[in-house]
């Protein structure tokens, strides 16, 4: 073997007995947290963009409390087929949610789309699929019936 091949095989074993003495230091690190993945279900409520003021009241009195663990919303462009056939545009918002599927969650979706269409006449849309997600914040003391993340067996 060439001077040139040990000295590159020699500092091949260095680093990576480097990077497993890291890996290792961090493993067993009492900072470092075991994440779990929780089977939840991630919704999106579509809604038409009204008066910013509007939207910030409702966020706060309709949404925020029955999701209180939190949630994402951002202004979108969108359109959709209108009354004349042709695509009309429609400026909106869209709500994020991941939550656990239970009757508690799924009732406080249902109660958002009929306060939201019962004050402004639009109707708001819903898309929800199944996802697994973790955050390190979900502890089992904090996710340990908490209607948002704990699914009803």
């Amino acid at each position: 073997m060439r001077r040139s091949d040990k000295l590159a095989a020699a500092a091949l074993v260095v680093i990576l007995g480097g990077a497993a003495g890291v890996l290792h230091s961090y493993a067993s690190s009492p900072t470092h947290q075991v994440v779990h993945e929780h089977t939840l279900q991630r919704t999106e409520l579509y809604f038409g963009a009204i008066d910013t003021a509007q939207w910030q009241q409702f966020l706060a009195e309709q949404v925020t409390p029955r999701f209180p663990d939190g949630l994402s919303w951002y202004d979108v462009n969108g359109q959709w087929r209108g009354p004349s056939g042709q695509p009309e545009k429609l400026p909106s918002r869209i709500v994020l949610l991941i939550h656990a599927d239970n009757p508690g969650n799924r009732q406080a979706l249902a109660d958002i789309g009929r306060l939201f269409k019962q004050r402004f006449g639009l109707a708001v849309l819903q898309v929800s699929s199944v996802v697994q997600a973790s955050d390190p914040d979900w502890t089992e003391e904090r996710v340990e019936g908490n209607q948002q993340l704990t699914p009803t067996p």
